[in-house]
């Protein structure tokens, strides 16, 4: 069936890997945040996409599912990235005996692309599971190098940086969409 539509095939890379897709926004979405960030994507039975994979046709998409038809084509549900996040973690130096030196700070491990969503009454109550402190849900591929915040090898949380204001990483989600994390964020005010 993919190949029937070739006059609506559009370029695209699948992380980095040249490729193409036709590209449909999700129709029956409710919310005006939905419509615009809801995307379908339908991939050749040869092409290297999977869930959490990286697409960049016009925009940047995030591939949250995937599923094949009965010509085997790749069916996949996308979002569109709306923010370009900085991960930011604790530093401090210290001398050889073991005395700080300097003043700690937060220091850029990674920039990613990302989709960032307001939580808002509504989402909380579809989303049972959220902290009362949350303010922002954050969807990024598993690749980018943010840890949980129970990880014994950080001294503190990590920060993220989005719009150029800071947040805390207060739990991360891994399997709701495979190959994604799904970071709950909350005001950092250290």
């Amino acid at each position: 069936m993919f190949y029937h539509f070739s006059h609506r095939h559009t370029a695209c890379t699948v992380n980095g890997v040249v490729d193409k897709v036709i590209l449909s926004r999700e129709s029956r979405s409710a919310s005006q945040v939905s419509k615009e960030s809801n995307y379908n994507g339908v991939f050749a039975p040869t092409s290297p996409v999977e869930t959490g994979a990286l697409v960049v046709a016009v925009d940047s998409f995030l591939v949250t599912s995937l599923r094949r038809s009965t010509d085997q084509d790749k069916n996949c549900g996308m979002v569109k990235v709306n923010a370009k996040v900085e991960v930011r973690r604790y530093r401090q130096e210290y001398n050889k005996n073991d005395n700080p030196v300097g003043k700690p700070e937060f220091k850029i491990v990674q920039s990613a692309p990302g989709f960032v969503e307001l939580i808002n009454a509504k989402l909380q109550q579809e989303k049972p599971g959220l902290l009362p402190t949350t303010t922002y849900l954050l969807r990024v591929q598993s690749s980018v190098d943010v840890r949980r915040p129970n990880d014994k090898t950080l001294q503190q949380r990590d920060r993220i940086i989005i719009n150029n204001r800071p947040y805390q990483v207060d739990v991360i989600d891994d399997i709701e969409y495979p190959g994604l994390y799904q970071v709950q964020l909350s005001e950092d005010i250290r």
